[in-house]
């Protein structure tokens, strides 16, 4: 067991051991709950706005913002072209990275 340990930790921090913090700035709000970046923006949805944030990567300066449909975002991802917007629950809200609504999807797991 103290050998499989050693060797989680020590992949683990060969796995991190390159990475480094280019850049750090204030939220634009309290309730961010997730991030993505994808040419060249960040984009961070907050929950406690229902606001997605466009913000410039070196300054941390909002560019833009829109409301997005569910009242609890608690995940952002990009995809395809898409921003998606999660709440916990099975319906996942798209989003261009213009802002405009692009449906809806429903994911169905199981455990």
């Amino acid at each position: 067991m103290r050998i499989a340990l050693a060797l989680v930790l020590a992949v683990t921090v060969a796995a991190f051991a390159g990475l480094e913090i280019v850049n750090s700035f204030d939220a634009p709000d309290s309730g961010i709950e997730g991030l993505a970046y994808t040419s060249g923006s960040l984009y961070a949805v907050s929950k406690n706005t229902n606001t997605l944030y466009v913000l410039d990567p070196s300054s941390g300066s909002v560019e833009d913002s829109w409301p997005v449909t569910p009242t609890n975002s608690n995940g952002l991802g990009y995809a395809g072209d898409l921003l998606y917007v999660t709440d916990g629950s099975s319906t996942v809200y798209k989003y261009t990275t213009s802002g405009y609504s692009d449906g809806t999807s429903i994911i169905l797991c199981s455990g």
